[in-house]
């Protein structure tokens, strides 16, 4: 009889969950951990601990998987918040680790690169994030890395998909990016970010190998105009541009390349096809 296979997700959110009911569903056994376990999806063997307490992390049984994903979020939106959890938070976590893990994926972010020029950007371009989130992520990345054990990075662009309506209602109210300057943004459905990383896991359980590095965006680097026009007609309102222009990210194109060169296809390759069950969703609350 085969070995149970393990997997366990730190800081198992929406994404977190959606991966465990893959592997749960092969019968793998499937760890989630995170300060309050209540949310966690049926199935999942919670761990109830905090990546910034370290004696938090020692009061588990010795934390042991085949496959490690990691999906931090900040403890706030400062410096600091980032750094207690990307930093201190993931160091906490690696030195808890009884034995090397057949593979860790790390959850990082395209804010990793501060180019702004609208330039084409893939994992070879440089990072020299100037913001204090992007350097925090880096730091991060290199500490995975630092470990000697097979990992990839994964930097996804920003996340979209059901239960995040934040640009829809933006679009309502006319809060739309100005028209000038024309900015790029990057973007991936939910559900591509847990089809992604169960793509790399099944990979490696093939005995494939895998980059060290991902950028994890969909086929269209659109501007955040278009998004928001289309999303305005979609939606039967004015598409009115009162808002202000978006400051927190640099306007760069991401390729996904590598990503569809491992073999990964795209449940939802531009934003067009995925804001449709968006779209639906937003339909059946306001029905």
């Amino acid at each position: 009889m085969n070995e149970q296979k393990s997997l366990l997700i730190v800081g198992c959110g929406d994404i977190g969950n959606g991966l465990a009911e893959i592997y749960l569903a092969r019968g793998w056994c499937v760890q989630g951990m995170r300060r309050n376990t209540d949310k966690l999806a049926a199935g999942i063997t919670p761990l109830a601990a905090d990546v910034c307490s370290p004696q938090s992390l020692a009061n588990l049984a010795p934390l042991r998987a085949d496959y490690v994903v990691i999906t931090l979020t900040p403890a706030g939106n400062g410096a600091e918040g980032y750094r207690a959890i990307f930093e201190e938070g993931l160091n906490n976590l690696l030195a808890a680790m009884a034995e090397p893990p057949r593979l860790v994926l790390f959850v990082s972010s395209t804010g990793v690169y501060a180019q702004a020029n609208n330039e084409w950007i893939d994992e070879q371009s440089a990072t020299e994030p100037s913001r204090f989130s992007g350097q925090s992520l880096l730091r991060a990345e290199r500490a995975v890395a630092a470990t000697g054990w097979p990992y990839s990075n994964i930097r996804f662009g920003g996340i979209y998909g059901t239960g995040r309506l934040q640009m829809l209602n933006k679009v309502i109210d006319g809060d739309c990016a100005p028209p000038e300057p024309l900015h790029y943004s990057n973007r991936i459905h939910r559900d591509d970010c847990v089809g992604f990383l169960s793509h790399l896991i099944d990979l490696v359980e093939d005995q494939a190998s895998i980059a060290s590095c991902y950028v994890g965006v969909d086929d269209e680097p659109a501007s955040i105009q278009d998004v928001q026009a289309w999303l305005a007609a979609e939606l039967g309102v004015v598409y009115a541009g009162n808002g202000q222009p978006v400051t927190r990210a640099g306007s760069k194109r991401c390729s996904n390349k590598r990503l569809r060169d491992s073999g990964y296809q795209m449940k939802y390759p531009t934003f067009r096809q995925g804001f449709v069950p968006v779209l639906n969703e937003w339909r059946k609350l306001k029905a």
